[in-house]
């Protein structure tokens, strides 16, 4: 029987055994993952693709002989591919309740600072060390409300502790609408009853309800009354200071223009003597050092009128008698006013802005200090001078020869290729004229473009700017001027696209479907423009009533006798009618509106300030033609603009930034253009109130005023890119043209290559100047 006991116990021990030991496993398969944690991704630090993959929180970390936990070995297969902070893993996110400040509210604080692979919790665990050990100071002292069972655990990191609530009691957070038992003794609401005794019926013993008495929260009727402990909000004690409040600029005291009083005694209450003194004292200087400003930027103004004066004068005598004897004055005259600016230049520097308080001197101060390419140093100025003047040569100098006559040469831009652009309707003409001009001029200026890119971006850099695209934006004052011609850009894309879509099927029905695909861009040459910037040369193909041809004056200003003073005169009369100035005396005795005989001038129209405050004039060969007309009133629209500003200082005499000036001019010229007011001058005898003449006239204007943005956008974006190095010099002609195609669906005639430069071929680019405007 003891023996058989033995047996039973021996057998009952290897059972046993037998059942707590784990059997080896057959096939070498990674553990599976803990229950409740399928479909979460492991969250990586980002201190490096060397870091390790964090295990879900409850999950004992298992390594493998590679060093790698296992949990990794098969990614794909157990979270699939990895994710880049996309919109589902928020989902994922624990939802744990919000933490005090201060401390992490979950993982994905951990990624706020790529240098910071841990907490603030770590910091407070482990000594906020940056060499931190977590094996170092386990039995550290517990921040309040830390109700983690595992110090190098947080509680943020530990869900379980927020199934039950911890150590808080479970019925810490629950409302009494929530409880039931809060209402055992209530009574129903009864409408009639007496609410005076049932508002102490909790408190049978209490005083009746006195609106009258302070201590209910009443109105006292004693207006001298003043509760217990009462404190006059105004009262500082002596030596007070705002600890939030700097001195002086950001105390509301000192925001009051007249906080000054004409007491020499006075004291402000606010302050101990010795406070008073200060500030007293610091006043006194400030006031000091700005009325020396103004005083110092008065003269400046003046010696600035005077140069500019100068300086306008002698360019107007070269352009309205052109010879050598003034061209070298007007030389010379530039000269002196750039030496003038630059001297102006270094005495703007030596001042502190940040000392500037007011804001007029501060903006003289800060236009002052930008002076473009002069600030340059002599040698390279000299040299920045050199290459546009010899761009500017090429441009000048470029000549062609006419198509199939390799005998008649010499035909310049204006005015004999921009005639043949016009009005030539062969396509193979067009195209020879087209390529011609661009091997002739732009082509040949690619090397001095290049060196232009670094001067320009060093003139920037010497304005303080980061290059040269930051300093022609600048005078816009935005700090996303690219972006805000986008925008506008994008507002007209959907009228563009109309009008391009209507143009290409006219001018595929004109030259052929085998010369113009249906979807491909237009071709730059057949567009009535060198540059195609402009569509109005070819209203004869595409204008949308041909019967219906739109308003030309012309004829009947001729019939009435219309002169160029006449023409002057109806534009100022124009201006008075809006309570604008009429032109000053001044004005009708010096400008030249005709070309005199006897003498070269340049007959480009042009407003011109002599920053006297008081002589203006316009120097225009004009014709009496509808056109001339209208830019009659363009250009006394810029002289009313000079008028207007006549009275502020010469850095703020001119136009807000650099296209307000031809904004206005432009807006006068769209309402003076209308056929109502052409009507009512009398130019228009018969009713043109129908809708073939109204499609018409605003078709006109869309060829001209419409189609020239993008053109301008494309031409501007090329050179921001070319100077803030976006795009390398072996890039510039390929860049040109995908702008092109981009903004204006414009595409060349033949197939370019980067030997040629064709937006050398544009005016503005071989003389460096902004285009935007």
């Amino acid at each position: 029987m003891l023996r058989l006991l033995i047996k039973c116990t021996i057998g009952a021990v290897f059972l046993l055994q037998s059942i707590h030991c784990e059997a080896d496993p057959q096939l070498n398969l990674p553990p599976l993952a803990p229950p409740g944690i399928e479909g979460r991704r492991p969250v990586t630090f980002p201190n490096g693709d060397g870091s390790p993959t964090r295990v879900p929180l409850g999950v004992d970390s298992v390594v493998s002989g590679d060093g790698n936990s296992v949990y990794d070995r098969s990614r794909s297969e157990r979270f699939g591919p990895p994710y880049d902070g996309d919109d589902e893993e928020e989902d994922e996110r624990p939802n744990y309740p919000a933490q005090p400040q201060g401390r992490a509210n979950n993982d994905y604080d951990r990624r706020a600072g790529p240098e910071s692979p841990y907490s603030y919790n770590d910091r407070n665990t482990f000594g906020g060390g940056r060499d931190f050990d977590p094996s170092r100071n386990s039995n550290r002292e517990r921040y309040p409300g830390d109700r983690s069972p595992n110090p190098a655990i947080p509680d943020v990191d530990n869900p379980q502790l927020y199934r039950d609530g911890g150590d808080r009691n479970r019925n810490r957070y629950v409302s009494d609408v929530e409880n039931p038992l809060l209402y055992r003794d209530r009574t129903p609401y009864n409408p009639t009853r007496d609410d005076d005794n049932d508002r102490n019926r909790y408190n049978p013993n209490a005083r009746p309800y006195n609106p009258n008495d302070p201590s209910f929260g009443g109105r006292n009727p004693d207006p001298n009354y003043r509760e217990p402990g009462f404190r006059d909000p105004n009262y500082r004690e002596q030596g007070f200071q705002d600890p939030n409040q700097r001195f002086p600029s950001d105390d509301p005291a000192y925001r009051d223009r007249n906080r000054f009083s004409d007491d020499p005694n006075y004291r402000d209450p606010y302050r101990n003597p010795e406070e008073e003194r200060f500030r007293i004292e610091n006043e006194r200087r400030f006031r000091a050092e700005t009325e020396k400003l103004r005083s110092f930027l008065a003269e400046i103004d003046r010696k600035s009128s005077l140069e500019c004066s100068l300086n306008v004068a002698a360019q107007w005598n070269f352009e309205t008698n052109i010879n050598d004897a003034t061209q070298v004055e007007a030389l010379a005259a530039q000269q002196r006013y750039n030496d003038f600016q630059r001297l102006l230049w270094d005495q703007m520097r030596r001042i502190d802005q940040t000392k500037i308080f007011d804001d007029k001197l501060y903006r003289q101060v800060r236009l002052m200090s930008i002076i473009g390419p002069s600030a340059l140093p002599p040698d390279q100025l000299d040299r920045y001078n050199r290459i546009v003047n010899d761009m500017l040569a090429i441009f000048n100098g470029a000549a062609i020869c006419a198509y199939e006559q390799p005998f008649e040469c010499g035909l310049r831009l204006q005015p004999h290729l921009k005639d043949i652009m016009a009005k030539s309707r062969d396509w193979n003409e067009l195209q020879y004229t087209w390529l011609e001009w661009r091997r002739k001029s732009g082509r040949n200026m690619r090397d001095l473009f290049e060196q232009l890119v670094d001067l320009t971006n060093d003139a920037g850099r010497v304005n303080n700017f980061t290059d040269g695209a930051a300093y022609w934006t600048f005078p816009y004052e935005s700090r996303n001027f690219r972006e805000e011609m986008e925008q506008v850009w994008r507002e007209i894309l959907p009228l563009y696209e109309m009008i391009h879509a209507y143009v290409r099927r006219k001018l595929r029905e004109f030259y052929g479907p085998d010369k113009i695909n249906k979807n491909a861009p237009l071709p730059d040459h057949i567009l009535g423009d060198m540059y195609g910037q402009s569509w109005q040369n070819i209203l004869d193909i595409v204008i949308p009533y041909p019967g219906r041809s739109f308003l030309e004056v012309t004829p009947e200003m001729q019939k009435q006798g219309y002169n160029p003073l006449v023409m002057f005169q109806i534009a100022e009369e124009f201006f008075v009618s809006m309570n604008m100035s009429a032109m000053p005396p001044d004005f009708w005795a010096s400008s030249i509106l005709t070309q005199p005989p006897g003498r070269p001038i340049l007959c480009q129209p042009s407003s011109w300030d002599f920053c006297t405050g008081k002589d203006y004039r316009v120097k225009m060969c004009t014709q009496v033609t509808h056109k001339d007309f209208i830019t009659v009133h363009h250009e006394l629209a810029h002289i009313q603009y000079f008028l207007n500003y006549r009275n502020n200082p010469k850095v703020f005499r001119d136009g807000a930034n650099p296209g307000f000036h031809e904004a206005i001019g432009d807006a006068i010229s769209l309402s003076v253009a209308s056929p109502k007011h052409l009507q009512n001058l009398g130019l228009v005898q018969k009713s043109v109130d129908d809708t073939a003449h109204d499609i018409n006239f605003l078709f006109s204007l869309a060829m001209e005023k419409v189609v020239f943005l993008p053109f301008a956008l494309a031409l501007e974006a090329w050179r921001y890119d070319v100077f803030s190095k976006r795009v390398r010099k072996e890039q510039y002609n390929c860049h040109w043209w995908l702008l092109r195609e981009e903004y204006g669906g414009v595409k060349p005639p033949v197939l370019r290559s980067e030997l040629d430069f064709d937006p050398g071929a544009k005016y503005h680019v071989a003389a460096n100047i902004p285009y935007i405007k």
